[in-house]
């Protein structure tokens, strides 16, 4: 495998050029994170990207999957000319929606400079390397499943090994992620006064306090891979009125595909037998994108491990199923062997998704964790490009998944 360290000359040069590539990480980051767009929105954030990536030579074709703001940006090294029929083709993997009122508070504007500073600081240290260096564009990772779509279409068919790192609130290499699905439940019974004629009534309420029992009842019983959490979005009209319609979404998760159908099964039963027994109907739909599980490539680990090792970048001890949570990149690793590395922007309180996330991703301390994971991720993308044996391992690595 590649020597992972920093006296091999062109990861010093790679690890150089990301040094004096901090401004554009700040730049980047900060540009985005004042102009928050959500999903499919992310016109300002997918022309900033391709615009500094043209700068950089890459070929940058968009729209694509039939989406507006996805993009896949594209440079051979000038070494693949004289490279195998076998050169590899590595994409860095850009997100850049924000959530919906509290902006990048999940850090996607970190994430999408981080994909750019990496890919320039491989072709500004080593344009010479073999194969192919593609940034891939996806938008709407929260909840609009804008990898699904381009997988679909067949955006990802090429490519032999995909990364990105994300901001949280521990740096960890690999880790695992659930499936996820979000379930709509409308239970109907019928209305009636419920002082005057209450035994004229079925009430939808009921069979909805009856499921959400039934399914904290069924949490005892099931794996600790699972997860099951929901919440009524409509609970009735009036307190004098008998719920006619009530309204609740679930979300199911699982680390393992076919227990995650499982649960969804089961989940099902619970709201089909709760409507038996209120005497009310219940339809059931799915909204939304289906996430797949995330399986981290290992051998793409390892060499991601021994690159922040090269560079001083400590690892916090987390195992792989510890605070995990769900992402499109997902069904991703299930088509292309993947690698989603976490890093600590902020403390261990601040949480994504929150207001204390928020200011973190443009702090100092964010800025330097981004600068770092921008070296590792910049050199293991080297490493899969320019070592036949560590691409070799990730492929066999990878057909063992499936």
């Amino acid at each position: 495998m590649t020597e992972a360290n920093l006296t091999h000359p062109v990861k010093r040069s790679i690890a150089q050029e990301a040094e004096k590539l901090s401004g554009e990480i700040s730049g980047i980051n900060r540009a985005i994170f004042d102009k928050p767009e959500v999903c499919y929105q992310e016109t300002f954030a997918a022309a900033l990207l391709q615009e500094k990536l043209v700068a950089e030579g890459f070929s940058v074709k968009s729209p694509v999957a039939g989406l507006p703001t996805a993009f896949v940006a594209t440079r051979k090294g000038s070494g693949a000319k004289g490279a195998s029929a076998k050169a590899p083709t590595v994409a860095l993997i850009a997100e850049y929606d924000a959530l919906p009122q509290i902006g990048h508070a999940c850090g996607h504007s970190l994430i999408a400079a981080t994909a750019f500073a990496a890919a320039a600081a491989i072709v500004r240290a080593a344009p010479d390397f073999p194969g192919t260096l593609q940034v891939i564009g996806t938008p709407a990772e929260e909840g609009g499943g804008g990898k699904v779509r381009m997988i679909e279409a067949g955006v990802f068919r090429n490519v032999d090994a995909a990364i990105m790192t994300h901001p949280s609130n521990k740096t960890r290499v690999v880790a695992r992620m659930f499936a996820v699905t979000e379930l709509f439940f409308t239970f109907t019974g019928k209305a009636a006064h419920a002082a005057a004629f209450p035994y004229k009534g079925v009430n939808a309420l009921d069979a909805g306090v009856l499921f959400y029992n039934a399914v904290s009842s069924m949490r005892q019983q099931l794996k600790e891979e699972a997860r099951v959490h929901g919440i009524f979005t409509h609970g009735g009209d009036a307190p004098n009125i008998i719920p006619e319609k009530v309204e609740m979404a679930f979300y199911i998760r699982a680390l393992d595909r076919e227990y995650f159908q499982e649960v969804i099964a089961r989940v099902r039963q619970c709201a089909q037998g709760a409507a038996k027994s209120a005497g009310c109907k219940v339809s059931i739909k799915q909204r939304g994108m289906v996430y797949d599980p995330f399986y981290p490539s290992y051998p793409m680990g390892q060499a991601f491990r021994a690159n922040m090792a090269a560079i001083n970048a400590p690892e916090d001890d987390f195992s792989e199923t510890e605070e995990i949570g769900s992402s499109d990149i997902g069904n991703l690793s299930q088509v292309v062997p993947s690698l989603h590395p976490e890093y600590a922007i902020g403390g261990r309180e601040d949480i994504n998704h929150s207001r204390n996330f928020l200011e973190a991703v443009i702090s100092k301390k964010g800025h330097a964790a981004a600068l770092a994971m921008t070296k590792a991720m910049a050199m293991t993308v080297y490493d899969l490009l320019t070592d036949p044996q560590l691409m070799a391992e990730t492929r066999r690595a990878f057909k063992k998944t499936k």
